[in-house]
Order: structure tokens, then C-alpha cells, then sequence
């Protein structure tokens, strides 16, 4: 069986909905990265490796909505607009 990590679409078992994600136990993360959708069992999710641009933002978890090929642009401007608007919390 393949891992997450080969980049691929996959569909979501009841296994990946009470994993830990994002260090969080129970599945309470297992959500797409852009619009915050949280999968269920049989929805259609995607790993993507976000830490290879610059600057890197992260990796990422999408829906099959929000999934595309500029996904990690889209992924890049949320994370860009959020460092514009919360600046002040790095500055300190």
C-alpha cells in the first residue's frame, strides 16, 4: 500500500479519521488546509508537500474542492495574507 506521502488523491477510511494530525490526537485535524473542511469516511482527500518553495508554508491536506494545480499558490497567499495581518505577533 502507498503512503500519504506519494502526493496522491485517496480516499479517507475510518482509520484516517481518528488518527493523530498535526500532533492532535482523534482525528480533530484531519481537515482541509484551505477551506477547513473536516473529512469523513469516503471523502476524497490529497497530501501535498508544501515545504519544498520559498518561503515554505508547510505541508498541506486539501479536499478533492480545493484540491488543483495552484494549489500551493493558493496556500502560499492564505499564509502570506496571514503574516501580513498578524505581523505583529512575530515582532515581539
Amino acid at each position: 500500500m502507498s503512503k500519504f506521502t506519494d502526493q496522491k488523491p485517496r480516499v479517507a477510511t475510518v482509520d484516517d479519521c481518528r488518527a493523530r494530525w498535526g500532533g492532535v490526537s482523534n482525528g480533530k485535524r484531519f481537515r482541509c488546509y484551505l477551506c477547513g473542511y473536516k473529512f469523513k469516511p469516503g471523502d476524497t482527500w490529497r497530501w501535498v508537500y508544501g515545504n519544498g518553495q520559498s518561503p515554505a508554508y508547510g505541508n498541506l491536506l486539501v479536499c478533492e474542492a480545493c484540491d488543483g494545480a495552484d494549489v500551493l499558490e493558493r496556500w502560499a497567499a492564505a499564509n502570506k495574507e496571514l503574516l501580513q495581518r498578524f505581523w505583529w505577533a512575530l515582532d515581539e
